[in-house]
């Protein structure tokens, strides 16, 4: 399989809007159309290809290239097309669409497009992301205008465990958070629970330092670690490392559940 990468620890310059290559379309890996974990509701779920950072718990190894021969190219058009079909199942739970990956935000004008179009039909719009974003412009915030909810993925706040576990630093991801919470843009930050990377008291901690005055913030998912995409990792020819790492004990998920409260947020897990 014929495959385009990017190396995750080579800064990207941004480009002038006119020198985008953005054609009206997304590059999509695969669709879930009554998804029930990316958000509230009943959710049709695009998955978009491509991704720049490395997570050793990735559980979508797959999508991390920008290009591969079996992604497919979409317009907004199409993915409405399907999005209709669906929207009284989706309004019936409090449902909607989410934008995930891969990273959406690497594809932001595609997902800003799409975004606007849902809520022309009044459908509920999510944002899941690791916060990787490369601009920061006129598309960014309309897109953002466009969204109903963010999923924020914070894996570690402390910036040396987080290259270890992410492959690069936590600032872009940071500084994202720290926009959300400017705009008062509603978020929900999800964590996961990996034992050895996140799982400790002082990480806890230092989550609920850096979002307890984020008023945006609604609610912490926690997520325990688990293996289930690991067999990715080998259809791709990669290594996976966490391999016969067990998903933390439930006294693990509580205590951090505990610590988060202490910062004033409600706790989903």
């Amino acid at each position: 399989m014929q495959t385009y990468t990017i190396n995750p620890e080579t800064e990207i310059k941004p480009k002038a809007s006119g020198q985008r290559n953005y054609n009206g379309k997304g590059i999509v890996h695969s669709i879930e159309s009554c998804g029930t974990v990316d958000g509230p509701g009943l959710r049709y779920v695009l998955f978009l290809q491509g991704c720049l950072m490395r997570c050793l718990y990735c559980h979508n190894r797959d999508t991390w290239d920008l290009r591969t021969d079996s992604a497919q190219e979409m317009t907004v058009d199409d993915v409405m097309k399907q999005v209709k079909s669906y929207r009284h199942y989706l309004r019936a739970t409090g449902g909607g669409v989410t934008a995930t990956g891969g990273e959406p935000l690497l594809q932001y004008e595609f997902v800003r497009d799409w975004f606007t179009a849902c809520h022309e039909h009044d459908i509920h719009t999510c944002l899941d992301t690791n916060g990787y974003a490369l601009h920061y412009d006129d598309i960014l915030d309309d897109l953002l205008d466009h969204t109903n909810l963010v999923m924020l993925d914070l894996k570690q706040i402390d910036p040396e465990i987080h290259k270890v576990l992410v492959g690069i630093p936590n600032t872009k991801t940071l500084k994202f958070a720290k926009y959300l919470a400017e705009r008062k843009q509603p978020a929900r930050v999800r964590y996961v629970i990996v034992p050895g990377y996140t799982d400790d008291e002082c990480s806890a901690h230092l989550l609920g330092e850096f979002i307890g005055d984020m008023d945006n913030v609604e609610t912490v998912e926690l997520l325990p670690y688990h293996e289930l995409g690991a067999h990715k990792w080998e259809l791709c020819g990669d290594e996976y490392k966490l391999k016969g790492v067990q998903p933390p004990p439930k006294e693990t998920v509580l205590k951090i559940k505990e610590i988060l409260e202490g910062y004033g947020k409600n706790i989903i897990y």
